[in-house]
C-alpha cells in the first residue's frame, strides 16, 4: 500500500533544492567530491522519512543525476532502491526504473538497464528518454533491436 507524503515546510524545502543545485553545478564543473559532498548534505538535511515527503520524488531525480555525473552509481542505486521499498513509490511513476536503467548503463550492466529502461519506456510510453542524455534513447533502441 503506498502512503501519502507531507508536505516539507518551504525553508527547509529551499534549503535541501539549493544544495542539490549545487552538487550538480560542482559536478558539472568536474568536481565530483565537493558534488557528492553536497548531494550527501542536501539527503541528510531531509527528515526522516525521508522518502515521505512531497519533494522526495524530485529531490531523488537531482540527487541521482548528480551521482550519475559523478560515477557513484551505487550510492545512487541505493537511494532508489530505498524508494522502491519505502511504501511512498507509486506504481505509475516511470523515473525510478528509468534511473536505474540509465545507472546499470554506466556501469556497464546492460541486460539490467536494458530491463529497467524498458519498464520506464512502457511506463512512460516513450516520455522518459525526453530531455535526457541521448545516449540512453540510442542504446535502448540499438539493444532493443538486437533482442527481437
Amino acid at each position: 500500500m503506498t502512503q501519502a507524503s507531507r508536505k516539507l515546510e518551504e525553508a527547509r524545502r529551499l534549503s535541501i533544492f539549493g544544495l542539490l543545485r549545487e552538487a550538480i553545478e560542482a559536478a558539472k564543473a568536474g568536481d565530483r567530491a565537493r558534488a557528492l559532498e553536497l548531494c550527501e548534505d542536501a539527503w541528510n538535511y531531509t527528515p526522516e522519512p525521508r522518502y515521505g515527503w512531497d519533494v522526495t520524488y524530485a529531490c531523488l531525480d537531482a540527487a541521482v543525476k548528480c551521482l550519475r555525473i559523478t560515477g557513484h552509481y551505487d550510492r545512487a542505486i541505493q537511494l532508489v532502491e530505498g524508494y522502491l521499498e519505502s511504501g511512498y513509490f507509486l506504481e505509475y511513476q516511470d523515473g525510478p526504473d528509468f534511473w536505474l536503467g540509465t545507472l546499470h548503463f554506466e556501469k556497464g550492466s546492460l541486460d539490467e538497464a536494458y530491463r529497467y529502461l524498458e519498464a520506464a519506456n512502457r511506463i512512460s510510453r516513450g516520455r522518459c528518454f525526453v530531455e535526457e542524455d541521448p545516449r540512453f534513447k540510442a542504446f535502448f533502441k540499438t539493444f532493443k533491436s538486437g533482442k527481437t
